[in-house]
């Protein structure tokens, strides 16, 4: 292997680079983008949902009682635009998610200690989003029956009575969110992205870079010169790699500074995990190359497998463990799973090096073998 030989195939690539817009948007402009339309996307904060109120009681108490909703971030009141009988036009319109219906004896009802219906119509259009939003609503009403209850001891008892505290709320339970206490799903999603991100840009660019000297014929005067397979893969294998590594840094910088969510692990640990992904994707990237002959075919394939090994295979919206068999099992022929423990294990709990010694061997290992399994491949196809 001439070292000679492969920088000087090193600063070719990198002057196509500079020479070929799309390639630089591909490389440069691309990462950023689908780093917020993705991030922004794929939130699933539920705040400010459109909440109407059907109050046919008009009393203190229901007033009270519909305050609680709209106390909270959750929701936001359309006040006045729908009457009592147009209420679930404002569900049909999509301007609203839920629709809150309080009966004509509510008031009466609490004050006389006998229980009351109240309905809660719930969009389930977006079962995720729906889910959520049920649970908060269970929560406030939970709070407004304990202050019910409170109230009606305190009347019965006294208001300083020892058994005022245990009828109102006999266990409380007091939960801690850990890592991640504001629950913001930007936290998530945001340092999963580089997860994403590298596992489709390297593997588009040097796919792209092989597949057009095939289309150009320029492969025909490596073909013909002294370069040898394993100089010519470092040369289109380099260059990417330093690109992704820069992006790299880019987006883990944009998700610290632009999404606010600090990085708590090891910057070297994560350093090294990115660069044994950086080169496991890559090797992807080989492989494509080594099997199509145009770019179109290379630039499907490629976006197709990342995001399939990124949203399906990866635990990306939910513990992979949770998944099918199936899927469990097919996660292994991608890196995307490995990478992806090690990336929210260091941002949201800040564990070390320590802690992803599995992962990062399986990387070591996934790249080792993709790149020999593209150099062997590469060797066959020169030979056609």
């Amino acid at each position: 292997m001439n070292l000679r030989r492969i920088a000087t195939l090193v600063a070719k690539e990198l002057r196509e680079v500079l020479r070929d817009r799309l390639y630089l948007m591909l490389a440069f402009l691309l990462p950023v983008t689908l780093m917020f339309v993705f991030a922004y996307g794929m939130t699933s904060d539920v705040k400010d949902v459109g909440f109407v109120v059907v109050d046919e009681d008009q009393s203190l108490a229901s007033r009270d009682y519909a305050r609680r909703f709209l106390s909270t971030r959750h929701f936001r009141l359309l006040a006045n635009e729908y009457p009592n009988a147009m209420a679930d036009q404002a569900l049909v319109a999509n301007r609203a998610r839920v629709v809150l219906w309080i009966g004509p004896e509510f008031g009466a009802r609490l004050a006389q200690g006998r229980p009351v219906d109240v309905s809660v119509q719930i969009d389930g259009a977006f079962t995720a989003s729906a889910r959520t939003i049920r649970g908060y609503v269970e929560a406030i009403n939970a709070q407004a029956n304990a202050a019910y209850r409170q109230q009606h001891a305190a009347a019965a008892f006294g208001s300083r009575s020892p058994v005022l505290a245990w009828i109102a709320q006999p266990v409380e339970l007091r939960p801690r969110f850990l890592y991640n206490p504001e629950l913001r799903s930007v936290a998530m999603v945001a340092p999963s992205l580089l997860m994403l991100v590298l596992m489709l840009v390297p593997p588009l660019l040097i796919a792209v870079s092989v597949v057009r000297e095939k289309e150009t014929g320029a492969i025909f005067n490596i073909a013909s010169s002294t370069v040898t397979r394993a100089e010519f893969l470092l040369g289109k294998l380099l260059p990417v790699v330093a690109i992704a590594l820069l992006n790299g840094v880019l987006l883990w910088l944009v998700v610290m500074f632009w999404f606010n969510v600090p990085f708590r692990g090891n910057p070297l640990a994560f350093a090294l995990a990115m660069l044994l992904y950086v080169l496991a994707t890559a090797g992807l990237g080989l492989l494509v190359s080594a099997a199509v002959r145009t770019q179109q075919a290379a630039i499907i394939i490629t976006t197709l497998s990342a995001v399939i090994a990124s949203m399906q295979m990866a635990g990306f919206f939910a513990p992979l463990e949770t998944a099918v068999p199936m899927n469990q099992h097919l996660a292994w022929l991608f890196p995307a799973r490995d990478f992806l423990s090690v990336v929210r294990g260091m941002y949201t709990r800040g564990a070390g090096i320590t802690a992803f010694w599995p992962e990062l061997l399986r990387l070591a290992a996934y790249a080792g073998a993709v790149l020999w399994l593209a150099h062997a491949l590469f060797h066959k196809r020169s030979k056609q």
